[in-house]
């Protein structure tokens, strides 16, 4: 018993370890909205551009008008989070989770997701400009 509690303890300081690492800012993103985000959930408008979140739990966030271009949202916690009028292009979202999310835009149509690779891996042309003919 002794040694599934020593056990316990040691993939949790690993799995902490691992969160925080996960968990950076880019040179683009401003680090304390980045801590903000992280720990109040509450970050409408902020510019969360090219920032690492994978792993990050997000669940109720409020992203409302928040820019996550190319930002990495793998394996995210985004359940029943508000994304309306978000900025989703080339984000990466593969494993997110994202049920109960608001994803509605500004326009009252969906988020862009131009470029973005979906939670299922596959890669979105939603919201991309139509070539011309």
């Amino acid at each position: 018993m002794k040694t599934l509690i020593n056990s316990c303890l040691v993939i949790s300081g690993l799995t902490g370890a691992i969160a925080s690492i996960s968990w950076t800012h880019s040179a683009f993103a401003d680090p304390n909205q980045v801590r903000q985000v992280l720990q109040t959930r509450e970050c409408q408008g902020c510019d969360l551009s090219r920032t690492k979140l994978s792993f990050a739990n997000l669940r109720n966030a409020n992203l409302r008008y928040a820019n996550l271009f190319s930002a990495d949202l793998k394996l995210a916690d985004l359940r029943d989070a508000n994304l309306i009028g978000a900025i989703l292009d080339k984000a990466d979202l593969r494993g997110a989770d994202l049920t109960g999310a608001d994803l509605t835009s500004a326009y009252m149509s969906e988020t862009n997701f131009c470029g973005a690779i979906m939670p299922d891996g596959q890669k979105s042309s939603e919201g991309c400009p139509k070539a011309p003919k």
